[in-house]
């Protein structure tokens, strides 16, 4: 069964090994992949591999590397032709979804996100936990990317910090202020402009009695917004702050969440 990895450099496995692809089918193979189960068009896969510019052989040079994509799988998978069907002038990667880690990634947060709702934080926990460890660097690190595979890596970055902010989210609603205080700092070096987690590291700080070091982490937080960005921090993070100085250690758990 082929599996496909994109949550990192782009990995293509079968039961008889890796599947290693040249540049160009590599592109188109990605391209494939994150639109399942859903076909692209030539008029796609010609503007993402060439841009507003591409060469008078463009159809048949996609032909060939159809040709070629679908002789690799072939030769890894019992019916691999198959798997790149021609639909609609188009073509169409027929694997389900699940053999698609950026398809498992997407359900895996969606189903914690919904897990988090319903008041069950150590499920979401451990469905985190899961999805965040999907990944193994940049979404397509070592894809050549054109339009719509640029723009996915950065939705999927996206994702990425989302699915973070919502793990820490479920450690502090099952109060492990200890823990998630260490993991907020650490992607707070990673992702220093992301407000929502400086908020979730002053209300962990709070929450473990270590009130000066969330007053310490909110000034830094508004010195860093206004030298970087311009910007004053959010409602939340001032009611957040407003907070910490009346000594206050419990709040509701909307503040909390107010941003998530």
């Amino acid at each position: 069964m082929l599996e496909l990895s994109l949550l990192g450099p782009l990995r293509v496995t079968s039961p008889r090994g890796e599947i290693r692809t040249p540049s160009k089918i590599k592109q188109i193979l990605a391209l494939l992949a994150l639109e399942s189960p859903s076909a692209v068009g030539l008029d796609q896969i010609i503007e993402e591999l060439w841009g507003q510019r591409p060469p008078k052989s463009a159809v048949r040079t996609i032909h060939t590397y159809i040709y070629q994509l679908r002789k690799q799988l072939a030769d890894h998978v019992d019916g691999g032709a198959g798997l790149v069907a021609t639909l609609n002038g188009g073509y169409l990667l027929t694997v389900v979804p699940e053999r698609v880690d950026v398809h498992r990634f997407e359900q895996a947060v969606r189903e914690s996100r919904a897990a988090l709702d319903a008041g069950r934080a150590a499920e979401a926990s451990r469905r985190l936990d899961q999805a965040v460890g999907m990944w193994r660097g940049a979404a397509l690190a070592d894809v050549r990317k054109g339009p719509r595979l640029d723009a996915e890596a950065v939705r999927l970055e996206g994702l990425r910090e989302a699915a973070q902010e919502l793990r820490v989210q479920a450690d502090l609603e099952q109060e492990h202020w200890s823990e998630a205080i260490p993991e907020l700092q650490a992607l707070i070096r990673r992702y220093p402009l992301r407000e929502r987690f400086h908020h979730q590291l002053v209300w962990a700080l709070n929450r473990a009695g270590r009130r000066a070091e969330a007053l310490s982490a909110y000034r830094h937080t508004c010195h860093l917004l206004n030298e970087e960005l311009g910007l004053d921090p959010s409602d939340e993070l001032r009611r957040l702050h407003h907070v910490v100085l009346t000594g206050k250690t419990r709040a509701s758990a909307f503040e909390n969440r107010a941003s998530a």
